[in-house]
């Protein structure tokens, strides 16, 4: 196919096409990539994709690496493995109902991640499909389950222990489950992490306590599970402890 057309003629065309076409052509063969090679041709397919970068262009610019670096979908990367591990984690998880203590136990990051062993009977089919979600859960069986009437306040405090640098970081502190998801059997109390300074840009990230209920009538729920997720940033595994990672551990 070489020189099978003249190079006015594929210079009358590839300023009509667009980058996908030019770089198929590209591939055609010596004459016609040699052909493309003018940015003439990649500023016109620029003008149409970004009209503005024309009127002002950078004095180095090279149309045809800004369309070949910018005009593709960004590939998604993974995050690298993270330096904590659940195995690094301690969790000290305590509640109070009208300011009595009614729950508090310490528990470790291995077995927060294990979560539910066996969902209860009865409970939503909301909640029975968020068990079985792909998401990362952080969840502990309650035993004894915890009757509670609705009503009074119920707040939780967590705290964090790192075993790797012997730091502790504070994820809830007496936050009051003051939001119930009836369809989904949920109280859900929240409060905002604290980062390091070394991330000053990272805010507006919650952590989230649900407590996992059955309704046994006269207004009293029976708690046989509670919850701890960082929905707003973060669902995997790996995500949890980059997050859990950048906190402010003092």
């Amino acid at each position: 196919m070489e020189n099978e057309f003249p190079d006015e003629v594929l210079k009358s065309v590839f300023p009509l096409l667009d980058g996908k076409d030019l770089v198929f052509c590209m591939l055609v063969c010596r004459q016609w990539r040699e052909v493309a090679k003018d940015d003439y041709f990649w500023k016109c397919i620029c003008s149409r994709k970004w009209p503005s970068i024309c009127k002002q262009p950078p004095s180095d610019a090279n149309y045809q690496k800004l369309y070949l670096t910018f005009s593709q979908p960004q590939i998604t990367q993974n995050l690298p493995v993270p330096r904590l591990t659940f195995g690094d984690l301690v969790f000290y998880i305590d509640m109070w109902l009208e300011g009595s203590l009614i729950f508090s136990q310490a528990i470790s990051g291995c077995t927060l991640r294990a979560g539910l062993q066996c969902a209860p009977r009865g409970i939503p089919d909301i909640l029975a499909a968020h068990l079985k979600s792909l998401d990362c859960i952080l969840m502990l069986e309650v035993e004894p389950k915890l009757s509670i009437p609705m009503g009074p306040t119920v707040t939780v405090s967590v705290l964090a222990h790192r075993k790797d640098s012997n730091k502790m970081a504070c994820i809830i502190n007496k936050s009051t489950f003051d939001y119930i998801d009836s369809n989904a059997a949920r109280a859900l109390a929240y409060e905002y992490l604290r980062f390091s300074p070394g991330h000053p840009f990272i805010s507006d990230i919650r952590a989230w306590m649900s407590l996992l209920f059955l309704y046994k009538g006269n207004n009293i729920i029976e708690v046989f599970g509670i919850e701890l997720d960082f929905c707003d940033a973060a669902r995997s595994e790996t995500e949890i402890l980059w997050l859990l990672d950048m906190l402010d551990w003092k």
